[in-house]
């Protein structure tokens, strides 16, 4: 009987130097299969008992394939589904624990929440780049969710375009020691994207998991 794996694609014995092994695909096992009854001596056939084997094998192949090809079309349908459900999101304002502020027109509003009460909270509002484009400073803010606000102004007033911005919160107690601040943001879903296999919610060029949104209105 020919070795199988000495034999390639064209059914001839293998003289590459290549090394390691090849996965061999369904039409691969195929014509190997056949160059095998092809090359057989006819004096010494192949062992029925082997040959049997070799079919069950090419079966199961078959089958896994198949089943492959059924999950992954299960896969497909299932992501497709999530995003069509998430489409009447768009237009809905979502908030998320993240330290973003979406600046249209007008005053933009900036969430976040404090551990404890704090005596002095400065909000760095930073662009795309990471510069610091407005602070705002506030005194004697109580312990739980805060709101300031953002006039869409730079320190030195020029009105500065829309798009997201991120912001950074430092807070200190009477004693001057920190304040721990959880920053939150209120976003306009604009879009539905998959990546990666998951449906997420756009909201300009940012993608959100659905998972943490913590509300929706």
């Amino acid at each position: 009987m020919i070795d199988v794996s000495t034999l390639n694609s064209a059914g001839t014995p293998e003289t590459s130097n290549k090394t390691g092994p090849r996965q061999l695909g369904q039409d691969d096992f195929l014509k190997l299969l056949i160059t095998q009854l092809k090359n057989q001596d006819p004096l010494k056939p192949t062992d029925n008992a082997e040959f049997v084997s070799q079919l069950t094998q090419f079966s199961q192949l078959e089958q896994t394939a198949k089943q492959a090809q059924l999950l992954q079309q299960s896969l497909d349908a299932q992501a497709a589904s999530l995003q069509y459900t998430l489409l009447p999101m768009i237009g809905r304002t979502v908030t998320v624990g993240q330290s973003l502020v979406q600046l249209e027109k007008g005053p933009t509003p900036i969430g976040y929440s404090l551990d404890s009460n704090a005596t002095n909270v400065r909000i760095s509002i930073m662009d795309q780049q990471g510069q610091i484009v407005r602070s705002l400073d506030y005194r004697d803010r109580s312990e739980g969710p805060q709101v300031a606000e953002w006039d869409g102004r730079s320190q030195n007033g020029t009105l500065m375009p829309s798009g997201l911005y991120r912001y950074l919160v430092t807070a200190t107690d009477q004693e001057g020691k920190p304040v721990k601040v959880e920053g939150r943001a209120s976003l306009t879903v604009t879009g539905v994207r998959m990546e990666e296999g998951q449906a997420k919610l756009l909201a300009g060029d940012l993608a959100i998991d659905p998972s943490s949104i913590i509300e929706l209105r």
